[in-house]
């Protein structure tokens, strides 16, 4: 439609949900940004907590990155929703507090060289401290496409 034809009040409301779908299915890249980043973040807390001092530098380069690219793609995408802004800050936030958490539990808490039950408690962390980020693509769930 172009902003110089006139139309009904039903021809009015197609167009606002056509305009509305596409900018959900703008927002689908931020889901597939929240599962990456979820995958990574047991990844490289596992390294960080398991590896030794050679992983651990691999692991910390690669985060830095992973990172780095990271804004340069979101900084390229297109607009998105005012809802997903909501959302984005309680993820981006509450994943700060879980990633502060699992630094914190790895250098007061878990042993320098964790074995037996330490592994799993190490493992555990690293998985906790991706459930914001990994819940934030489950709530938007690009997979599962228009919903």
């Amino acid at each position: 439609m172009n902003m110089g034809e006139s139309f009904s009040a039903g021809q009015a409301l197609e167009e606002i949900e056509r305009m509305r779908g596409k900018v959900r299915r703008s927002s689908r890249w931020v889901g597939w940004l929240y599962l990456f980043w979820g995958v990574s973040a047991v990844v490289y807390w596992s390294l960080m907590f398991l590896g030794g001092s050679t992983v651990r530098m691999a692991a910390a380069i690669a985060w830095l990155v992973l990172t780095a690219g990271s804004f340069v793609f979101i900084h390229r995408q297109r607009v998105h929703g005012s809802g997903m802004d909501r959302l984005q800050y309680v993820i981006t936030f509450t994943w700060l507090g879980t990633m502060v958490g699992a630094a914190l539990a790895g250098s007061y808490v878990l042993p320098d060289e964790p074995t037996g039950w330490w592994v799993v408690a190490a493992v555990a962390v690293a998985g906790a401290a991706a459930v914001p980020v990994l819940y934030g693509a489950w709530r938007l769930r690009p997979w599962a496409g228009e919903r």
